[in-house]
């Protein structure tokens, strides 16, 4: 099955089923593809606001019912429900269903293996100001949801919400706007469920075993064996467990920063946690593993944390007096075939078989260059075929060591682009200014692009009602990103070559490739080399010697502890624009922040006629002269010597290297 289409069918065939999932299914569309009855985030927002609903009432009222009818349209796009006597299994690497829930209800015999979930993701979430005492955002859909089933297999799956994890989301109201769910839960009388060298990672509520406390199907139920897992940068619920009797062995648990618990001990629950593993490196504390959601006692035995052996329900005890628990939870698995010491799983490997590369075009492995890139694990080289994406593109922070490759080896032949501009508006009436109008934000450390083209077709003459013409074809943020004879089309801000916050630094290697534009095309705070590339600076046309300029090359923001902005070297400066009208650059003061400090080095690098005498000029008013400009060793018509360029010396060029630059990175 390559389609969500043929998934579908296949899964309503006559049973038994094997239905084998080859390549990504992606059934995630745009929000507003479901939206109905007048819901927009923005009205629900104002309509149940703290100040103006309270916190007393749940929402209700005609922005409420919309929401709901929107899920209720979402729903129906994205659930797939499975029968009995199913087996839904990935067919080789990098097999994966994004954005959807799979229902198991009602159904028994059912093995789903080698598969990677990802980012099933709930558009309408409910403001409930009575979940407790600030109020939480809850979502529906489940990547993978069992109730009322039996006998079910879950083996050797990823479950993820990448690309777009709630930690890394709004909040609103004082509380994260939370779009998944559970990635893996059991409740309504579920029984008899394995769930076996899963990776579980970047997800809040990881596994949910019961219903409710009041449950009158889930006592006698619940019998679930979790082992071999790893849960990686996962928060809560490893699982949290009512009733059941859970046995929890030989898992692997490395916390991130925002972790709660690991094993839940609910309302009559019978936890066995024996022989697992957990690195506390990345956070939480050994009192954090376990959480008392009403229950009275757990077996915690065979338990290391980094390597030495503790007695974590002793921590918790000692922790939370109010909330003691008991030592025994009244029964031994009698079922321990493939239980290993606790030293074994230190390094376990689990989840899905993950390709290492991908295909982009139509009839390969993905139709756009987003849909692999949300796919693809970190390290994956992803080659696009030759033609024109249409499509906006982001690689986020969590994917680092991404490789963007076209196929042809020539730049021209692959080509990114989208035309948002500054002050083109978005579909609730906002405008996305400048960083929202990139047509690719690279964000990962460790990014490669090469043989490529980035474009941002925004048409000046075509929107005179857009006022604001930055228009931006990339915005770099990440370390170590090397862009390797790479095209950079646009008009005003071109290429943004940024870092993540303002007391962080990038760096960057664009090496062999092209960069176009008219006004500030090369601008950011990132410690970056532009080596051998050419630089094509147009002509606005509507400018002379004396009069208005036809346009500025560099626009550097570089912090003051920063002594490494923009380095162009060996390269070649093009333009037809009239001679004397083009500035080499003017420093950015973001905000008018004071301590963004320009620096620009240019050197060994051939300049036109367009260049003026006096290259470097004021902006904002900031004067040039308390930047850091500079050239050395340029030549062409626009490298004659004047006043008004500053000049190293060979001793300051030798600290304006690639190597002083990149420091120990080497992107060869």
């Amino acid at each position: 099955m390559r389609t969500a289409a043929e998934l579908r069918a296949a899964l309503a065939a006559p049973a038994p089923r094997l239905v084998k999932v080859r390549g990504v299914i992606d059934v995630r569309a745009d929000c507003a593809t479901y939206a109905t009855d007048g819901y927009t985030l923005t009205d629900y927002l104002a309509a149940y606001d703290p100040a103006v609903w309270g916190r007393e009432n749940e929402p209700s009222g005609p922005l409420e019912d919309a929401r709901a009818a929107s899920a209720r349209r979402q729903a129906e796009a994205i659930a797939f429900t499975v029968g009995s006597d199913t087996t839904i299994v990935g067919d080789g690497k990098g097999a994966g269903i994004t954005g959807a829930t799979l229902r198991i209800h009602g159904a028994g015999n059912v093995i789903v293996r080698n598969l990677t979930f990802r980012d099933t993701r709930d558009c309408f979430p409910q403001w409930d100001p009575t979940d407790g005492a600030t109020g939480n955002w809850n979502s529906d859909y489940d990547a993978v949801s069992l109730q009322r089933a039996t006998n079910v297999w879950v083996d050797h799956n990823t479950f993820t919400d990448q690309p777009f994890p709630d930690s890394a989301g709004p909040s609103y109201f004082g509380r994260p706007y939370q779009q998944h769910d559970g990635s893996l839960d059991m409740t309504s009388g579920t029984d008899l469920v394995t769930a076996s060298y899963n990776l579980f990672t970047d997800h809040g509520k990881t596994m949910l075993i019961g219903s409710s406390n009041t449950s009158t199907t889930d006592p006698g139920k619940l019998r679930v064996s979790v082992h071999h897992n790893v849960f990686r940068n996962v928060e809560e619920r490893l699982p949290r467990v009512r009733f059941g009797q859970v046995h929890v062995y030989n898992n692997l648990y490395e916390p991130g920063p925002t972790f709660v618990y690991a094993w839940g001990v609910g309302v009559q629950s019978k936890l066995y946690v024996e022989n697992n593993y957990v690195k506390l490196g990345n956070g939480g504390a050994v009192e954090d593993l376990i959480y008392n959601w009403g229950g009275t006692a757990i077996t915690e035995v065979g338990t290391l944390v980094d390597g030495r052996p503790v007695d974590v329900l002793d921590a918790f005890n000692a922790a939370n007096p109010t909330a003691q628990l008991a030592g025994d939870a009244g029964w031994t698995p009698e079922f321990t075939r493939g239980l290993e010491p606790t030293s074994r799983v230190k390094n376990l490997k689990a989840g899905a078989q993950q390709r290492d590369r991908y295909h982009v075009a139509k009839g390969t492995d993905f139709d756009t260059v987003q849909a692999a890139i949300d796919a693809a694990p970190p390290g994956t080289t992803i080659t696009i075929g030759k033609g024109v994406y249409r499509e906006v593109v982001r690689v986020p922070a969590t994917k680092p060591d991404l490789t963007l490759k076209g196929s042809t080896g020539t730049a021209r032949d692959v080509v990114i682009d989208y035309d948002n501009a500054n002050g083109t508006k978005k579909p609730d009436g906002t405008t996305y200014g400048t960083t929202g109008s990139a047509t690719a934000t690279i964000e990962a450390d460790g990014f490669t692009a090469r043989d490529l083209t980035f474009s941002n077709s925004f048409d000046r003459a075509a929107h005179p009602e857009i006022t604001g013409t930055q228009a931006v074809a990339v915005k770099a943020t990440g370390d170590r990103q090397y862009y390797d004879r790479v095209r950079f089309l646009g008009h005003q801000d071109t290429l943004y070559a940024d870092t993540r916050a303002a007391g962080t630094k990038a760096r960057q290697y664009y090496r062999g490739g092209e960069i176009v534009g008219d006004v500030d095309f090369v601008f950011g705070r990132a410690t970056a080399v532009f080596d051998q590339v050419t630089i094509r600076a147009l002509n606005r046309g509507d400018s002379h010697p004396g009069g208005v300029p036809a346009g500025y090359i560099t626009a550097a923001s570089t912090r003051r502890d920063n002594p490494h902005g923009f380095l162009i070297m060996n390269s070649t400066v093009l333009s037809d624009a009239p001679a004397g009208t083009y500035y080499l650059g003017r420093p950015w003061h973001p905000g008018g922040d004071p301590d963004a400090i320009a620096s620009v080095v240019i050197r060994d690098t051939k300049l036109p006629a367009a260049v003026k005498t006096a290259p470097w000029t004021d902006m904002s008013g900031f004067s040039w002269r308390d930047a850091r400009f500079a050239e050395f060793r340029n030549s062409g018509p626009g490298a004659a010597p004047g006043a008004d360029r500053p000049q190293l010396t060979h001793d300051q060029a030798s600290q304006h290297t690639l190597r002083a630059y990149l420091g120990d990175w080497n992107p060869a």
